[in-house]
């Protein structure tokens, strides 16, 4: 690992200090020990199970799961495939608001890397979050073909207990993601935690599933096909969500299949 990848990390559980010790992170408050698999640092411990009631850890292992399996199709579903390019224009320009480029940047649920790739042409460098690993390996070598890894960081996490020191990004983005986050009260401390590893005055994009006159024939909460579970807000549900730790400047639909909030955060 590079100097600049191990100043954004940190312990998801004390937000302390990490130390290198061959091929795993240790950190330097709770002594915990974390694997770096295959060059991506892994914070999926079995002590989340213990911040995490029985019924959200159950869930959240159904869609690890769920994601490693569907890791080498994922990028041509065709309904991302035909929703993709629109998206990225949507959540770059809500991203980047009134700036030109960012220093530091990282996406919450990065997978495969569909979304990430494009935000890195607007970033010195790029952090990826995401709760598969083998999504995450997809993500790496789709990185190591664009010429991107150097200015690379992925690591298999936890949304809800992101390994990032507080406030070292300028910009987080989460894209369809908070939805399969299995209650309230994770998809609060999901929010939350963005705001936490985000510098004041950064910039933000959180886009989940919408529950609109479009949507709602496939109910505003379930389960897809593999175990992946799943949520759909209405406009006062996602602000009151987003809105409860950052300030929404603008919020949107991506034609009525998303919502998409972004802003800044307060100084």
């Amino acid at each position: 690992m590079t100097d600049w990848q191990l100043e954004l990390l940190a312990c998801p559980f004390e937000h302390a200090e990490l130390r290198l010790e061959g091929k795993q992170l240790v950190c330097q408050e709770c002594g915990r020990k974390f694997r770096i698999v295959d060059g991506i640092p892994s914070f999926v411990v079995p002590d989340l199970a213990q911040v995490h009631d029985e019924k959200e850890w159950l869930w959240k292992q159904s869609e690890m799961k769920a994601r490693n399996e569907q890791a080498v199709f994922y990028d041509r579903l065709l309904g991302l495939i035909f929703l993709t390019p629109f998206e990225v224009k949507m959540t770059v320009n809500a991203l980047l608001g009134d700036r030109k480029r960012f220093g530091t940047l990282v996406e919450v649920g990065c997978g495969t890397g569909r979304m990430l790739r494009h935000f890195a042409k607007h970033a010195d460098f790029v952090a990826g979050a995401d709760i598969s690993i083998e999504s995450l390996k997809r993500c790496q070598e789709r990185f190591k073909q664009l010429g991107l890894l150097e200015r690379t960081l992925l690591v298999h996490a936890d949304a809800s207990f992101l390994p990032f020191r507080s406030q070292c990004f300028d910009a987080v983005a989460s894209c369809q993601m908070i939805e399969h986050v299995p209650s309230h009260r994770m998809r609060n401390r999901v929010v939350s935690e963005i705001a936490r590893i985000l510098k004041p005055n950064g910039r933000f994009a959180i886009s989940g599933y919408h529950y609109s006159l479009l949507t709602r024939w496939f109910g505003k909460e379930g389960v897809h096909e593999g175990g992946i579970y799943f949520f759909r807000f209405t406009r006062e549900e996602f602000l009151e969500l987003v809105g409860s730790h950052l300030r929404v400047e603008n919020l949107r639909t991506i034609f009525g299949y998303a919502w998409l909030a972004s802003g800044v955060k307060g100084s």
